[in-house]
């Protein structure tokens, strides 16, 4: 029997099942029950991968099969198409044992029985499987879940970036938003401060979030992150192509001719065509349950632009490499004919620019983390052992509930907050609200710091196989500690490993933007209590001395990450003249403030500042916007104040000084170490030679070195604003001949 794969869509769950069950005997395919709206999506998801691998000479494209349907309609041709594969010998039949899973006792084959695909609220011990659809939270966007599979992306027959086709393997099931993101839930995010860019005012909140930037993007995504403790994310290009696909090889999903009313777009013949943007939902979902992948808005991914796919990545990854301040879009929109929105066809833009007819979607990862060698627990797991953990070990009051504070949990090498932080920051207080009612949290202010009995204080700190803080970071180090501020001592502590699956490191807005990293006193105070202690032990005198001075810094970074600059650079010069605020974080935030209120003064004044503190302590780190993979700056950011401004006060405070500077360039993983560490030298030198033009007696005090990725702080290898720090230029003063 023929048919057309592109019409996969057309044919009913029954209908697909009978047609692909004659490609093989029937003993081999699972016999046909009858199909229901509760296991219509996980079946159509189950077909749609066989009919990605069914004719693979690859026998690893049929295991990821039978990983994801080890008792699937195809799981004994499967079987047998391995054996096949890799020949007499039997080689290989071990691994084909591994992937048959027992039966049930009523016999249920791949697609759970009485699965239901109506949306629901995921947990941490949720397995999500192929066509299931969730929500993460009331606000959270619809997601589905797409399997694992091939394809080829691509089309040798079209445009020049469009080319050359090329066969790509996505290794593990996805969840990706059934609708682009709406404007309704676009609002959540506005009101809750996460997002600043407005919708147009009266727009209706079933229509896709459009006039977006890139950058507009990052912002949702990082509050869809802190808000679900999901690594929510733009989809690569790859998987949105896979996703548009579904299945299919033609140029839309549903055939290669654009029909009548299938789509949004200028010439699709629907009522909106041309004229504006439709609802979410106004038109039939591909066979993965996702709507308007072709037409309404443009949708953007996370890859860099590239002319071509010459290089590009095989693994569904994002490409990172190229033009990156641009970003590829994909899908064509209402305003543009049906030749834009061909799964195949790209597009770009600047990420930093809106267009009324650019819009998104989100992904993120489904996979159930993965044990690491000592069977670590998932992220919220180890949080939650250790919160119970300390609140357990403490001595309880016979008088009532004791107030205890949370001094924001930090980066242990960084010493910066993330999205992972301030989602453990929510599961400790969680987990005292539910378990522990001998313990009452308040706000961290200056006034409830002078008062609550306890503190709680915390790292986070991504560590090696042999849980060393260098090399590939493979799980998490959670240490969390109990102050009794009234005795001065440390009251409880305890330690965990997570695994490092679906956990996001990226700073918050406040610590992304800082441009420096200095080991400054206060915060090594704060590190030390929590990792060096044990109970009864005397709290660090130097975390002690800052407590109120943080209690105000806190404010103020909330205030900043709200975008409340003005109130902002008043907390923080109010901290400045406070009891133990003469820390790194202070200076950091009056220059950022200051810039961002235009106030120029004071932003030379902060930097000069900082540059000062960095120096008295011997190393001075800056995060200068190098282009990737590049010794070239980036020009034009609108977001910090020029590098020249930095490097003129290193230049004018060291020759004042007579010191000696070595200036040391750190990259994150980008090849072979040999690779990184030229990259990085010739980063130091061009740092070098700039100073030497702006003071031409440092040429004989400077000496440039590149260590590559020897020392990166971060190491999550990821290319962004998670491993920035990575990527710093260093300038470690030191005794020379040369000094006056």
């Amino acid at each position: 029997m023929l048919f057309d794969r592109s019409s996969l869509r057309e044919l009913s769950v029954a209908a697909l099942i009978a047609v692909a069950s004659t490609c093989s005997t029937a003993p081999l395919a699972e016999p046909l029950k009858p199909a229901t709206a509760k296991n219509d999506a996980s079946l159509r998801a189950e077909l749609v991968f066989w009919e990605s691998v069914r004719d693979t000479q690859n026998a690893d494209e049929l295991r990821a099969y039978l990983g994801a349907y080890p008792n699937g309609r195809f799981s004994a041709l499967a079987r047998l198409r391995i054996k096949a594969l890799l020949g007499p010998s039997g080689e290989g039949t071990e691994a084909i044992a591994a992937t048959q899973a027992p039966a049930s006792a009523s016999g249920a084959t791949g697609a759970k029985e009485g699965a239901t695909t109506a949306t629901k609220a995921t947990t941490a011990a949720d397995r999500l499987q192929a066509g299931d659809s969730f929500r993460d939270c009331e606000l959270c966007p619809e997601m589905v879940v797409v399997p694992p599979g091939s394809f080829e992306m691509g089309s040798d027959r079209n445009r020049p970036e469009e080319k050359p086709s090329h066969r790509v393997s996505i290794p593990g099931a996805f969840a990706i938003g059934t609708h682009e993101i709406t404007v309704a839930q676009w609002d959540a995010c506005l009101k809750e401060g996460g997002c600043r860019h407005s919708p147009e005012p009266g727009s209706d909140g079933r229509l896709p979030m459009a006039n977006v930037s890139w950058n507009d993007a990052q912002d949702y995504l990082k509050w869809l992150r802190e808000k679900t403790a999901r690594d929510y994310r733009l989809p690569s290009e790859a998987e949105w192509e896979y996703a548009a696909r579904a299945g299919s090889r033609s140029n839309y999903w549903w055939g290669n001719e654009k029909g009548a009313g299938r789509a949004n777009c200028s010439d699709c013949g629907s009522p909106f065509g041309g004229r504006e943007a439709s609802p979410a939902g106004s038109f039939a979902a591909n066979a993965f349950g996702l709507h308007d992948m072709h037409g309404n808005v443009w949708e953007w991914t996370e890859d860099c632009w590239n002319p071509s796919y010459r290089g590009a990545p095989a693994d569904g990854k994002a490409w990172l490499r190229g033009d990156c301040l641009s970003r590829v879009l994909r899908g064509g929109s209402w305003a543009l004919d049906h030749e834009y929105m061909r799964s195949s066809r790209r597009s770009r833009y600047d990420r930093d620019v809106r267009y009324y007819v650019n819009g998104f979607r989100v992904v993120r990862p489904v996979e159930a983390p993965a044990a690491t060698a000592s069977g670590d627990p998932a992220f919220e797991s180890a949080v939650m052992k250790a919160a119970n953990t300390v609140f357990s070990n403490t001595p309880k009051s016979a008088s009532g509930a004791q107030a205890f504070i949370v001094d924001p949990l930090i980066d242990g090498l960084s010493g910066a907050e993330s999205a992972a932080t301030r989602r453990m920051e929510s599961v400790i207080v969680e987990v005292a609200r539910r378990n522990h009612p001998a313990f009452a949290v308040e706000e961290f202010t200056p006034s409830n710091a002078s008062t609550a009995r306890f503190a709680v204080v915390g790292t986070f700190t991504g560590v090696n196989k042999q849980r060393e803080t260098s090399g590939t970071r493979e799980a998490f180090r959670v240490c969390l500690v109990l102050l009794d501020l009234k005795a001065g001592k440390v009251a409880a502590n305890a330690k965990e490993f997570a695994q490092p699956s679906g956990v996001d490191i990226t700073p918050t807005k406040f610590f992304q933007d800082s441009p420096v990293w200095i080991a400054d006193p206060p915060t090594q105070a704060y590190i030390r209590t929590c990792q060096t202690t044990k109970p009864g032990d005397p709290i660090d005198p130097v975390y002690l001395q800052q407590i109120k001075a943080a209690a105000l810094i806190n404010e103020a970074v909330d205030a900043y990450e709200k975008g409340q600059y003005e109130r902002s650079r008043n907390l923080f010069a109010s901290a400045s003249r406070t009891a133990g605020g003469d820390q790194l974080r202070t200076y950091i935030g009056l220059y950022l403030s200051s810039w961002k209120t235009g106030a120029k003064e004071q932003t030379v004044d902060a930097i000069a500042k900082i540059v000062d503190f960095g120096l008295n302590s011997s190393r001075l780190a800056i995060k200068f916007p190098f282009q990737p993979g590049s010794a070239a700056l980036q020009t034009g950011s609108k977001d910090a104040a020029p590098h020249e401004l930095w490097l003129a006060q290193i230049a004018r405070e060291s020759t004042r000084r007579g010191i000696c500077l070595e200036i040391i360039g750190h990259t994150d993983v980008i090849g072979p170490k040999a690779l990184n560490q030229r990259l990085a030298a010739r980063r130091a030198e061009y740092i070098k030679q700039r100073l030497d033009g702006l003071a031409p007696d440092l040429a004989r005090r400077t000496i440039a070195a590149g260590k590559g990725a020897d020392e990166n702080l971060v190491g999550s290898r990821t290319g962004d604003a998670r491993d920035e720090l990575d990527r710093r230029i260093e300038f470690a003063v030191f005794q020379c001949s040369a000094a006056r």
